[in-house]
């Protein structure tokens, strides 16, 4: 039996290479349709618990108007980048301060604490004389309370919903849910926890690009509450931009106040002086020329003092962007008339501080973003400062022209009598503090005016109203990502438990890698286990499936094996259970029913199984034969031309008593007698016996179990048999499990599709298998 590999005929074909198809995914789904179906129920199942247990979250919104100071195009003429974002106001109504004032107006810094769940409190207004952080709140009633003191002493009551004053008391609170007796806590929690929950939830944004609208949001599990948080924070926006344009009106009536009280002693004393000088000369009036000339001059020093406060003014603004510019901080600066771009360039730098705090909270000050706005930043602080000291330079140059005005007219005064001209030049000063003292009054009413006409440059279009339907959870939306979520991942669970599979599962994968030709493929023999005779299907049913498979497998046999004298063939696997005692059997059933003579023998000396599918008695069998020289050993088949020999008793030593020399002496005599011999032997891996008897035999066909075998253990049998120089035919798929036929599907081996449309599905399967064998074994 030397150099039979060069005996075999080649029947592995090259196939050109095929690519993946979708029904290749579609399959892999199909096989593993468990884990897929599992996958997407817990990920669907999840999401639609998660979405209807999730409490619904409602959003309430208003729009504000935020009016701005036109700019012309005089900043881009300056070379810096004009800039109407609302950025600064955006941040403006994220920042604590609001978020505090709105916890405070809203009393959210109560809260009611150990409540029975179903009891729920809203504070509306809770204003008491005792200095407490908790009060014990008894129902009275199902819609009445009292408050109780941690002395426990009453410190008012009321009814749900409607306010109660008394003295300075305000109490207002709304009460659902509860029953009389019920006791809970209100608590007060610190005003900065309370103000970080209100600007967790808050949302700000410019509605369009350029528009100076805002749309302002609120989000919460309470519809009402977010409507208030909305509108009260509009509110207080609102105010506070009254409130600065107020304090702005506020400085300059100080400002002015000041000089009043300064300028008040002074005319008195110069209208006391003038008097004094009046009754002492005996003059009561001046000359028209004097007259004339004391006019002049008190003009030009009224003129002066209104210079005079413009520079001390613009003086104050100049001092206050050189301060900003050295400490780098956001300052208010005064409003100063009649200084080209200051408005401009205020607003400007104003937006850029706001700007560079945003950026702040996302980035480092080494950020290139933040460089660039501080070099904005400073260029616009050096304009603004050169246009104060422009503005400084022109009030010098026109208090210098009125000081040679006032000269020249003073020169003309001391051309009068020397009675007159001390008379002149007391009711000058006198006439001048006057007509200040009147110009100063004059300028305080109006900014007076001014600050309390004071108008909002924040507009509410659009108040919040309350909330009907909840932006979140948005259950259809949930639902469906759900269901496409869970079939993506049960999906990529199938295939990623398929791409850790590897075992070998189809004829591709034998020829792909183990380099073996499938000769055969098995379809599941649908047969009780626990009775072996009903698993011989090629006597009990021979127009069924599996049948035709071993016909076909035969056939294949024949061709693969063509020299003549090669009759012995060994059937083995890799592991045990994968059907070679099935296959065995029924192989030889099929070979007898051509007529030749066929012989079916046991080597599976320590598992013997093929005396239970034949319904004899397993001795004496093989060993015994071998042992002993027993006799009656073979078992004849009634109706057929097959004779079987079973494993017989088991022995101690069963590889030794396979590789003696009495087992090739008895294989050479029944190579004589029979035209096939067909060998049960043990498994490859697990014991020697089979690598003993490939030795010995002409040809081996091994019984693989898809979707069982690893490619490595089936890698390692082929070697294994190939050491001794085994003559392996091919491989037969037998698909115990039905696992296999997932990987063929209708098209595959056998489909009952396409035989039961050939047969009819009367002649497919045999009724009452077990019955039928107790009949033929009688």
């Amino acid at each position: 039996m030397t150099d039979k590999q060069n005996n075999v005929p080649q029947v592995q074909q090259t196939f050109a290479e095929e690519g993946v198809h979708l029904l290749d995914y579609v399959n892999v789904v199909r096989r593993r349709w468990k884990i897929t179906l599992l996958v997407f129920l817990l990920v669907a199942g999840g999401v639609a618990v998660t979405t209807f247990l999730t409490r619904p979250v409602y959003e309430a919104y208003a729009t504000l108007e935020v009016r701005k100071n036109s700019k012309g195009g005089v900043l881009k003429d300056l070379g810096m980048e004009e800039n109407n974002s609302l950025a600064a106001d955006i941040e403006l109504l994220r920042s604590r301060s609001m978020a505090e004032e709105v916890a405070r107006r809203l009393h959210f810094d109560w809260r009611a604490v150990e409540a029975p769940e179903e009891v729920k409190v809203s504070v509306r207004e809770l204003k008491l004389p005792w200095e407490a952080d908790s009060f014990i709140l008894e129902l009275t009633a199902s819609n009445a309370y009292r408050l109780i003191t941690p002395g426990g002493e009453t410190a008012a009551s009321g009814r749900s919903g409607e306010l109660m004053t008394a003295g300075e008391a305000r109490l207002q609170l709304e009460v659902a849910g509860g029953r009389a007796g019920d006791r809970l806590r209100l608590e007060r929690l610190p005003l900065h926890q309370a103000a970080g929950e209100v600007m967790q939830g808050i949302r700000a944004a410019e509605a369009g690009r350029g528009t100076n609208i805002l749309r302002l949001s609120f989000q919460s599990t309470d519809p009402a509450r977010a409507r208030d948080v909305v509108n009260t924070l509009a509110q207080v926006y609102r105010d506070q931009s009254v409130a600065a344009k107020t304090r702005e009106a506020g400085k300059t009536v100080d400002f002015i106040n000041n000089q009043l009280d300064s300028l008040k002693s002074t005319l008195d004393q110069t209208e006391q002086a003038l008097q004094e000088y009046k009754i002492e000369s005996g003059l009561a009036t001046l000359g028209p020329e004097g007259t004339s000339l004391v006019e002049k001059l008190v003009g030009l020093e009224q003129r002066k003092a209104d210079l005079d406060l413009s520079r001390k003014r613009l003086q104050l603004a100049a001092r206050t962007v050189s301060q900003a510019m050295r400490d780098g901080q956001a300052v208010n600066l005064p409003r100063v008339e009649g200084v080209p771009l200051a408005d401009e360039l205020g607003a400007r730098l104003t937006e850029l501080l706001a700007e560079k705090k945003t950026l702040l909270t996302e980035f480092t000050p080494a950020h290139p973003a933040v460089i660039s706005v501080d070099q904005q930043i400073r260029k616009t602080q050096e304009a603004l400062l050169t246009a104060y000291e422009a503005g400084l330079e022109n009030l010098e140059l026109e208090v210098r022209d009125l000081d040679s005005k006032i000269i020249g007219y003073d020169r003309q005064l001391g051309e009068i009598p020397k009675a007159e001209l001390e008379l002149a030049k007391r009711t000058r000063v006198n006439k001048v503090n006057a007509e200040l003292y009147t110009f100063l009054l004059q300028k305080q009413q109006e900014t007076r005016i001014a600050q309390a006409s004071t108008l909002s440059n924040v507009e509410i279009i659009d108040p919040a109203f309350t909330p009907r339907t909840p932006i979140k959870p948005n259950k259809k939306k949930n639902l469906a990502l759900g269901l496409v979520l869970g079939l993506m991942l049960g999906a990529g669970a199938a295939f990623f438990l398929d791409y850790l599979d590897d075992t070998v599962k189809d004829a591709d994968g034998v020829r792909d890698q183990l380099g073996v030709p499938v000769l055969g493929i098995i379809p599941r023999i649908d047969a009780d286990e626990k009775e072996p005779a009903t698993m011989l299907v090629g006597r009990l049913a021979p127009k069924s499936p599996p049948v035709e498979a071993f016909r076909a497998l035969r056939t294949a046999l024949h061709y693969a094996a063509a020299r003549e004298g090669r009759k012995i063939l060994m059937v083995t696997s890799s592991f045990p259970d994968e059907g070679k005692t099935t296959v065995s059997a029924n192989l030889a059933v099929v070979l007898a029913q051509t007529g030749a003579r066929v012989l079916l023998l046991g080597c599976d000396l320590r598992r013997p199984g093929l005396y239970d599918m034949f319904g004899v008695s397993n001795t004496p069998g093989l060993s015994d034969l071998l042992i002993e020289n027993a006799k009656d050993y073979v078992h004849r088949i009634p109706g057929t031309s097959l004779d079987m020999i079973s494993a017989g008793t088991v022995p101690p030593n069963p590889a030794e008593l396979l590789g003696s020399d009495r087992m090739k002496k008895f294989l050479d005599f029944v190579r004589k007698h029979y035209d096939h011999v067909v060998i049960d032997a043990p498994p490859v891996l697990p014991v020697t016996d089979a690598q003993v008897l490939a030795s010995l035999v002409d040809d081996i066909l091994i019984v693989l179990e898809p979707c069982r075998v690893p490619r490595k253990a089936a890698r390692r049998m082929i070697e294994t048999l190939r050491a001794v120089d085994a003559n392996v035919l091919g491989i037969a798929l037998n698909d115990k499990s039905g696992k296999g036929f997932k990987y063929y599907g209708n098209y595959g081996y056998y489909g009952h599709k396409y035989y039961g449309g050939y047969y009819g599905e009367g002649e497919v399967v045999a009724d009452g298998l077990a019955a039928k064998v107790r009949r033929i074994l009688g």
